[in-house]
């Protein structure tokens, strides 16, 4: 059953979720290796990675597709499923300065304006910003960032020029590109670095990348151009690390306040901001002194909120709007068979994941002092917890959600690709008879079942997941009862999502993040964003000891270990990793999706 919220009303009604099948004709393009000269820093031992293809089964479909092939129209497809199995060697090599960003192709045209229809806005201030994807465009054109995750999964230079650590990674030095300035024309220095991560660092600024930087014990400004981080102990995160998008660049002595509250950006990025309205639309003109040279293509971007799916869906067919990044894969196929727009997509990380409240009784005190007891989730019991795990058909809601795309994930956040990834973990699937026997242990049988409300929103797949979830469940005998609860996609992540006194389960969405930086994010103890308020002091140890040991295959086998943990507690039911897609009128070209969700806009023109 789904019951819908909005603006205070609830009504009830039954929905039957289809699955709706289509065929999608994919080319598989040999790996090309590129060998470039670059500085020497020093001799360490990284990963490397390296892809093996191999044939899986072959699935037959009869569709009728509107497309042509080579100048014939296909009716009748035989699409083979390949499986990429990922393998990891290490071996010595030189680190190098990461490769220096590189001014766009010629033949780009300048000019014009460019509207994105998005969801929704939230913080101004990028050391605060939360889940809001108006948000985070905006910071990642208003603003910068000492290095930047790229397309290809490495670690590129923004306005670190070089950068390198000593020899077992305990101090790290940045030298910054010179000639940088904000968008006010004050030059960016090494002062305004460090003003920036110690605001971070402090506990006041209530930063959620704080859990993740709290090695770093601390940082020097020994001239204008140079930062040097000392840290704890060793530790092989911080470039990476410092690519996260709330460690934007702010000039020195800026408050969170003017942040916040004024009407115009602090930062150095291609854009600046001229109006917004966070119900609305941002407006953002181009920064003629950016950095960056040759760069950006637009004069202007506008960001336009648009909460429900469907007026996104038909300002983009309309022309309203040229490019939207949040839509059901269902649409897919309904999108790319229109001339005027081009869906663009990578396989990613990115999550999507049923979330369970896995605390216990607590005490609340209110500002009078008044304390309040909290009961237990239902979900602070292990037991609940394993039954729901093999209650949930996990292919049933993969096809249901994403048509076909993306793949089944294990009950924790770390890539299939990524060097972390346990390869030999056990993977869960659906098992009645178990799921039945946590169940009985935990209580629950046809006389008093386990029955939840399980929040949710209509974007990111969500919804879509929490229904297929509800009749997944359904279709089994088990004494499992879901009530699904549609909220307002504009006010879900502020208002629902980790909510005091909020339902036991939700629904949650990620973007793909390195094995770290997803597990920490989610999962640490005590973390802002520990969702599942999920504690663990072993795998908190794990989690400490890999990001400072340098031997790979140490590192990993604490990686393992952090696996078998989230597996066997399942505070959270990772379901389904997700690709990356991007819908955009054609004339909007240099477009290429993110797999971390990214969106870099000062990459794109029109051929307009």
């Amino acid at each position: 059953m789904l019951k819908n919220v909005s603006k205070n009303k609830s009504i009830s009604s039954f929905m039957i979720l289809s699955i709706a099948a289509f065929s999608i004709l994919m080319t598989a393009c040999a790996a090309e290796t590129i060998v470039k000269e670059v500085e020497v820093i020093k001799e360490v031992q990284v990963e490397v990675i390296k892809e093996v293809i191999k044939e899986g089964a072959t699935i037959t479909r009869e569709v009728e597709v509107i497309k042509e092939v080579a100048g014939e129209t296909v009716i009748k497809e035989i699409i083979k499923e390949v499986i990429k199995e990922v393998e990891v060697e290490k071996q010595v090599i030189v680190v190098a300065t990461p490769m220096p960003v590189i001014t766009g192709e010629a033949g780009q045209k300048y000019g014009g304006t460019l509207k994105f229809g998005t969801v929704d806005f939230g913080a101004m201030d990028p050391a605060i910003m939360g889940l809001s994807t108006g948000s985070g465009m905006y910071s990642n054109h208003a603003y910068d960032s000492l290095t930047e995750p790229w397309y290809d999964g490495s670690i590129v230079n923004r306005l670190a020029e070089t950068w390198s650590g000593n020899d077992d990674l305990s101090v790290y030095t940045f030298n910054l590109r010179q000639g940088v300035t904000f968008h006010d024309g004050s030059d960016l220095t090494s002062a305004d670095v460090k003003w920036t991560f110690d605001r971070i660092a402090d506990e006041t600024t209530a930063s959620p990348l704080l859990g993740e930087i709290d090695y770093i014990s601390n940082i020097t400004a020994p001239d204008a151009s140079t930062v040097i981080f000392t840290l704890l102990g060793s530790n092989v995160n911080l470039p990476r690390d410092v690519a996260d998008y709330h460690a934007r660049i702010v000039p020195n002595g800026i408050t969170q306040k003017t942040l916040q509250e004024a009407s115009t950006d602090f930062g150095s990025g291609p854009y600046t901001l001229s109006d917004h309205n966070p119900a609305e639309r941002t407006v953002m003109n181009k920064y003629d002194s950016y950095w960056v040279e040759g760069k950006p293509f637009y004069d202007r971007i506008i960001m336009y909120y648009m909460p429900e799916e469907a007026t996104r869906l038909e300002a983009i067919k309309s022309g309203a709007v040229d490019v939207i990044n949040t839509f059901s894969l269902a649409q897919v196929e309904g999108l790319n068979e229109r001339d005027s727009i081009t869906v663009t997509g990578t396989d990613s990380s990115t999550i999507r994941n049923l979330v369970m409240d896995t605390r216990g009784e607590r005490e609340v005190k209110d500002e009078d002092g008044n304390i309040t007891v909290i009961p237990a989730s239902i979900f602070a019991d292990k037991n609940a917890r394993k039954g729901l795990q093999y209650a949930i058909d996990r292919d049933f809601v993969r096809k249901a959600v994403t048509y076909g795309f993306g793949a089944n994930a294990n009950d924790h956040p770390i890539g299939i690709s990524d060097p972390m990834y346990w390869a030999g973990q056990p993977i869960i699937n659906q098992d009645i008879e178990l799921s039945r026997s946590y169940l009985e242990a935990a209580g629950y049988n046809d006389s008093n079942p386990l029955s939840f409300e399980l929040d949710a929103s209509d974007f990111s797949q969500m919804l879509e997941m929490a229904l297929a979830v509800e009749q997944s469940v359904e279709a089994t005998d088990l004494p499992i009862e879901i009530e699904v609860t549609k909220h307002e996609e504009s006010t879900f992540w502020e208002s629902i999502w980790m909510m005091p006194g909020g339902t036991p389960a939700v629904t949650s969405a990620w973007n793909g993040r390195p094995a770290a930086q997803a597990v920490s994010v989610a999962l640490k103890s005590g973390g802002s964003w520990n969702e599942s308020y999920f504690s663990s002091p072993r795998m908190d140890e794990l989690m400490e000891l890999s990001s400072t040991e340098i031997d790979f295959d140490t590192r990993k086998g604490y990686w393992k270990e952090v696996q078998e943990i989230l597996i066997e507690e399942v505070p959270s039911a990772y379901l389904l990793y997700v690709p990356v897609l991007t819908a955009h009128r054609t004339h909007v070209q240099g477009v290429q999706a993110h797999p971390n969700g990214w969106v870099l806009m000062e990459d794109w023109w029109s051929s307009e």
